[in-house]
């Protein structure tokens, strides 16, 4: 069933109209009949569109996703110990395969590797729903925006529980989601790491987490309309020595106007701007904790519930891309003068550039899988943690292990500690511009 599409996904998601040319009224087809949809919508399949690119794309514009629990209780493969991708000698496939539209491709690997069997990519290929039989296993991205959408919208409908995505680390490992509290692991790196977690049909026990260990859940996903081409070439981030202005055109890994490295680009201006830079190492600030330190946030909270909108929220919304600078201020005027992270970013000055800022967590992931992954490395970037502008709740906030790539919440006071075994946590500001 790999890659099969049915002819009613090949609707246009323009809008179209329903009646006879004399109709007094055109009216506007819904979502769930081909329409044009919005996150929240229910999909052409029953699902819950949980993404829409804006534009249909080599995989397509939008996805839609439901929780299947018949799919529970699966490992991720049958073949744990061995790597989908073994010529990837740069990463750079591992990297993309996280991505936005890599489910399908991933869910497709994954099968041709195991072939027939009982394991989550396998069942979500084989399944058919409100007939339609083109589910995937979504990428580690794709499951974050069904996370984010149940957080915001409520919908779809999931298990508080650990979930599987179709995207490897590495030869024992694969990425899956905490739908407690939208932690993405890969258990490779943590404190007793075992082997693999392929073969596991549940998660381990993370100490500390207070999370039980709890069968892997299904989230199957699919993608429509029909996209427009085949993927992109595989990334190859380097180091261009070009320099460019806050006009552009700018590309992954030039010098931007204040000396920085650019690691995004949006590909048209936005609210935020559009490109955006991350500090040379020079600019790295060492061993400071997120917050002030005698701050205490439950009386004087960063986020608070207001009217339609409630803290754990808003807390969703400061982890996307666009929203370091709005982070950093919302914290500087919690937490007022002191020396912390977001204060750090904000001070610093560099070639008569003041407008730096704390990346917010999903900034600091794409700094991490476009820099520090580069082959080889651009930015000098530490193997260690690196604090974010995203707050998680009263007493943590998100980081980025630039070792690995995993998101873990850490303490917000946390200071470099020898006999405890903590290390210095790490602030690389960034800016926007174009």
């Amino acid at each position: 069933m790999l890659l099969r599409r049915l002819s009613l996904i090949a609707l246009s998601v323009a809008p179209l109209t329903l009646g006879t040319p004399s109709s007094a009224h055109a009216v506007a087809l819904k979502c769930a009949q081909g329409g044009v949809c919005v996150v929240g919508n229910k999909g052409p399949a029953g699902g819950t569109v949980v993404y829409d690119a804006g534009s249909v794309q080599w995989w397509g514009r939008y996805l839609e996703a439901l929780t299947v629990p018949a799919g529970a209780g699966r490992p991720w493969s049958l073949q744990p110990t061995t790597s989908l991708y073994p010529n990837d000698v740069t990463g750079r496939t591992h990297i993309d395969a996280k991505g936005i539209g890599f489910g399908r491709t991933n869910t497709t690997s994954i099968v041709t590797q195991s072939g027939v069997g009982d394991y989550a990519a396998s069942f979500a290929d084989a399944l058919v729903l409100n007939g339609y039989d083109d589910w995937f296993l979504p990428s580690k991205d794709e499951l974050d925006a069904a996370y984010n959408t149940n957080t915001v919208k409520g919908v779809p409908k999931v298990v508080r529980a650990p979930y599987w995505s179709s995207s490897e680390n590495s030869a024992n490992y694969a990425w899956y989601q905490m739908f407690q509290d939208g932690t993405q692991f890969t258990d490779e790196n943590g404190v007793g790491a075992i082997v693999g977690i392929k073969k596991l049909t549940r998660s381990r026990l993370h100490r500390g987490s207070g999370f039980p260990s709890l069968p892997f859940q299904m989230m199957a996903m699919r993608s429509f309309p029909v996209g427009t081409g085949i993927a992109p070439a595989q990334s190859a981030p380097v180091l261009t020595g070009r320099a460019c202005t806050a006009a552009g055109p700018c590309v992954v890994g030039d010098i931007g106007p204040a000396g920085g490295i650019v690691f995004y680009d949006a590909g048209t201006h936005l609210s935020w701007g559009r490109y955006l830079e991350a500090a040379p190492v020079s600019g790295e600030g060492v061993g400071l904790p997120w917050k002030r330190l005698d701050a205490i946030d439950a009386r004087k909270p960063v986020y608070c519930d207001s009217k339609g909108l409630l803290a754990r929220v808003k807390r969703v919304q400061a982890k996307a891309i666009g929203m370091g600078q709005i982070n950093s201020k919302t914290i500087m005027k919690a937490y007022g003068r002191g020396h912390y992270a977001a204060r750090y970013a904000d001070a610093f000055v560099l070639n008569g550039y003041d407008d730096w800022f704390l990346p917010s967590k999903d900034e600091l992931n794409v700094m991490y899988s476009m820099l520090s992954t580069a082959y080889p490395r651009i930015g000098d970037y530490a193997r260690s943690f690196y604090w974010s502008s995203s707050e998680y709740d009263f007493n943590n906030a998100w980081t980025v292990n630039f070792k690995d790539g995993q998101q873990f919440d850490r303490e917000k006071w946390l200071l470099p500690d020898a006999v405890n075994g903590v290390k210095a946590l790490r602030v690389r500001p960034v800016r926007a511009f174009g």
